[in-house]
This record gives structure tokens, sequence and C-alpha cells, in this order.
């Protein structure tokens, strides 16, 4: 800086928060015999997740007004430190239920073909970062097991 500068460098200023998550997940699992050769399964999973930060206080460093320009050619350039929705940035909530319905039919003693189909969706409840997640994904599955 040159002398007789007006601006002035204020350092940084930063303000610890807490991350806060829980995640209950549930599981269910059937499997069934219907005949000597066929077997039936349910496979399920339900989730609840949520995350957030708890929020930021009074972060403006003492003896800073924050109306005053930042700099000396822009009179718009006032320093902005508030911080009171910065703590929403990064909530997360959302339940995610996932089930599978399949089939297996055993050839012979080492040998089985199964298939089954998996449906999994998602519901975002705080669409905010990368925009609404929700939705639902449908997969298939065929194939063969050997025993050796």
């Amino acid at each position: 800086m040159g002398a007789g500068s007006a601006l002035e460098h204020y350092d940084s200023t930063s303000s610890q928060t807490d991350y806060e998550t829980q995640t209950n997940v549930f599981f269910l699992n059937l499997n069934l015999t219907a005949t000597e050769k066929i077997g039936i399964f349910l496979e399920s999973v339900y989730s609840l997740s949520s995350g957030s930060f708890s929020s930021i206080d009074n972060v403006t460093p003492a003896g800073i007004d924050p109306h005053v320009p930042i700099s000396p050619d822009n009179p718009e350039s006032t320093a902005n430190y508030d911080y009171s929705q910065i703590h929403e940035y990064s909530d997360l909530d959302y339940s995610q239920l996932e089930g599978t319905l399949g089939v297996n039919y055993k050839l012979d003693k080492k040998a089985t073909v199964y298939g089954s189909v998996n449906v999994m969706d998602l519901q975002d409840d705080q669409a905010y970062v990368y925009g609404d997640m929700s939705g639902m994904l449908v997969t298939y599955a065929l194939g063969m097991t050997v025993g050796f």
C-alpha cells in the first residue's frame, strides 16, 4: 500500500460451528421356500437422515463498521458480515426406501438361476445445495450361481 492510502486490511474472521447428523436405518429380510426348487426373497431398507450446522453468531471483528466501504474506488464495496443464514446452506433432510423382490429356481444340487427387481425411492426434504434430489430408480437382475 502506498502512503496515505485509506484502504486497510482487517485480516480474517472465523467462528466455530458444530455439525450434527442423525441417521436411523431399518432393515427387513424375508426368505421363503415356496417349493423344493423355488425360493422367494424380499429385502427392504428404510433410512431417515438429517444434518445441519449450528448457527454462526456475531463474527464481525471488533472495531469494524461493516457499512464502511472496503475499497476507496468502489463506495458500494462494503464488507458483509451477516452470516445469520449461512448455517442453513448445508442442511440435509432425506428419507430413502429400498426394496427388492426376487425368485430363485434350483436347477440341481449345485446350480440355481435367479431374477429380481429392486426399487429405490429417495425423498429430499431439504432441497437447497444441489436442488431437489428426489427420485426413483428401478433395476432388474437375472443370473445364475454354480457351486463347485
